[in-house]
């Protein structure tokens, strides 16, 4: 009963997370199993992205790192928290400021990308909810 409980007060970022998962044609990937999380790895060519939706973390068809799986566990933590408003207060933020990276920063350097990434909110509460320790970035 709780993990239906959960569900649906996880229901707008798990719909979406079904959703993305249907258009990325992404399978489980058994590779980063854990007790009770769902992972997946899309099957379109050249998808270089994670992303935590509800009960359902969803990666690119390059391989996820160890530091990349728990960093999207920690989006998950925050949709188990934050519920309904996740998509508000945790989704856009994170969206926006990727889509701000890939658009602004493409000159920059990929460490100084990252640090610019993950130092900011919510990058930085998913890396320490997740129990990534990426140095000054975190501080």
């Amino acid at each position: 009963m709780k993990k239906v409980l959960l569900y649906i007060w996880q229901l707008p970022q798990n719909l979406l997370g079904l959703l993305v998962i249907a258009i990325t044609r992404a399978v489980l990937d058994t590779g980063f199993m854990d007790f009770g999380y769902f992972y997946y790895r899309s099957r379109l060519h050249n998808c270089d992205f994670g992303v935590c939706l509800g009960e359902y973390i969803i990666f690119g068809e390059a391989s996820a790192s160890q530091v990349s799986w728990q960093h999207e566990a920690g989006h998950r933590k925050q949709s188990r928290m934050l519920g309904p408003l996740y998509l508000v207060l945790v989704g856009v933020p994170s969206l926006a400021r990727n889509i701000w990276d890939r658009i602004v920063h493409r000159s920059w350097s990929d460490l100084r990308r990252a640090m610019w990434y993950y130092s900011g909110y919510p990058e930085r509460w998913a890396d320490n909810l997740g129990g990534v320790n990426r140095g000054i970035v975190n501080r």
